[in-house]
C-alpha cells in the first residue's frame, strides 16, 4: 500500500502529524547533515507547540556534526531505545527505506506504530509507504521547511540554522541547484531569522581533519579514468584507511574531487560496506548526464545526479560492471 503526499501537502498528512502525541524521528544509517538538520529543526518546532518529539537514530551522532546539536537532542538506539516506548508516530527523514533506518524504525513497526516517510528521493511505485515524498526539493531540509510552514509551527533562529545546514550540505554549499531559485529564497528566509551562516559553512566545508586530508591524498592517488576521460573512478579496499582515525563515510566525502575534474562528467567510487563482502557504490554526475538508473540497476537509489547502492561480490568485477553501465549511459545520453 502506498499513500504519499506531495506538495502542497495533503490534509490527511498534516492532520496525522498534528494529532500525534509523541513523535519519534529517525534517519538512515550513517546520518548526514541533511537528515540531522531536518530532524533537529522539526523537533525544536514541535516542542515549541507543546508536543513531544524525540530523535533516535540507528547510529550515534558523528563527531563531525557535534556542533549541529549543542543541546544533545540526537539520540541513538543502543543508548536511547527506551524513548521509543510511548511513541504513536514515527517519521523517517531523508530516506524511505526502513531497512536503511535500522532498528528504530523496525522496532516501531513491530510494535504496531505507523512509520511514515518525509523524503526527497524518488521511490518505486510498488514500495509500501505512507507519508510525503517530494523529489522537487534540493534536500530534506528544504522539504521540512515547507512542512513546518504548512503545519504553522514556528521556525526560530536555532531551527533555521539546522535547516540551513541541511540545505547547504545537500547542495554542496548551493552549487548544485540546477536553476532551483526557490531554494535560495528559502535560504534567505532562514537567514532572516538572524543566525550567523559563516560558522555553518566553515563547519561543513572548511574543517577537514589532518587524517581526512591524508586520506584525500591516498584517494586521489587511486583515481583512474574511463569513458574517454569522462569518468573518474576508484575502487578501494579497507587498507586505504590504515593508520587513520576517520568518520564512517570519510571516503564518500572525497567524491566531489572526482567529479570536479575538468572534462569529467561522472564520478564513481566503490568502497567497503558494513558487512564482509559488501561494497558501497557512490555515483555523482554533472548536469549533462543522469546516473540514477545505474544505481537502480543494482537495487540502489538516490537522485539523477547523486545516487548509490550496496553491492556484494568481487570488488574488481563489480567495478568493471559499473563502468560498463556508466559508459553505456554516456553513449546513450551524449554520443
Amino acid at each position: 500500500m502506498q499513500r504519499l503526499s506531495g506538495v502542497p501537502f495533503e490534509p490527511w498528512l498534516l492532520e496525522r502529524i498534528q494529532s500525534a502525541g509523541h513523535i519519534l524521528l529517525s534517519t538512515h544509517v550513517g546520518p548526514d547533515a541533511d537528515g540531522l538538520g531536518a530532524q533537529l529543526a522539526f523537533v525544536r518546532a514541535a516542542r515549541a507547540t507543546g508536543r513531544t518529539a524525540r530523535v533516535v537514530n540507528e547510529d550515534p551522532l558523528p563527531k563531525r556534526y557535534a556542533w549541529l546539536d549543542p543541546d544533545g537532542d540526537i539520540g541513538h538506539f543502543d543508548r536511547d531505545a527506551g524513548q521509543l516506548a510511548d511513541a504513536d508516530l514515527g517519521l523517517l527523514f531523508d530516506t524511505h527505506e526502513v531497512d536503511r533506518a535500522g532498528r528504530p524504525a523496525q522496532t516501531l513497526r513491530r510494535a504496531g506504530v505507523a512509520v511514515w516517510v518525509i523524503d526527497h528521493h524518488a521511490v518505486r511505485p510498488d514500495e509500501e509507504l505512507q507519508g510525503c515524498v517530494a523529489t522537487e526539493f534540493s534536500s530534506s531540509g528544504e522539504l521540512v521547511y515547507r512542512l513546518l510552514r504548512a503545519l504553522k509551527w514556528p521556525i526560530d533562529a536555532v531551527a533555521a540554522r539546522a535547516l540551513y545546514a541541511a540545505m547547504s550540505f545537500d547542495t554542496g554549499s548551493f552549487r548544485f541547484l540546477r536553476n532551483q531559485s526557490e531554494t535560495l529564497r528559502v535560504a534567505a528566509d532562514l537567514l532572516d531569522t538572524g543566525f550567523d551562516a559563516n560558522p555553518v559553512q566553515e563547519a561543513l566545508f572548511a574543517s577537514r581533519t589532518r587524517d581526512e586530508t591524508l586520506l584525500l591524498g591516498r584517494v586521489l592517488a587511486h583515481m583512474q579514468f574511463a569513458g574517454r576521460d569522462r569518468i573518474a573512478w576508484a575502487a578501494f579496499g579497507p587498507e586505504i584507511c590504515d593508520g587513520l582515525q576517520l568518520a564512517d563515510d570519510a571516503i564518500g566525502e572525497t567524491i566531489p574531487h572526482f567529479v570536479g575534474v575538468d572534462g569529467v562528467l561522472i564520478a564513481m567510487q566503490l568502497k567497503p560496506g558494513r558487512a564482509p563482502g559488501d561494497w558501497k557504490l557512490s555515483l555523482r554526475s554533472k548536469a549533462a548526464v543522469r546516473i540514477g538508473d545505474v544505481a537502480r540497476h543494482f537495487g540502489g537509489g538516490g537522485h539523477e545526479h547523486a545516487a548509490g547502492a550496496t553491492l556484494h561480490g568481487d570488488k574488481d568485477a563489480l567495478a568493471a560492471q559499473v563502468l560498463t553501465l556508466l559508459e553505456r549511459a554516456l553513449a546513450d545520453q551524449l554520443d
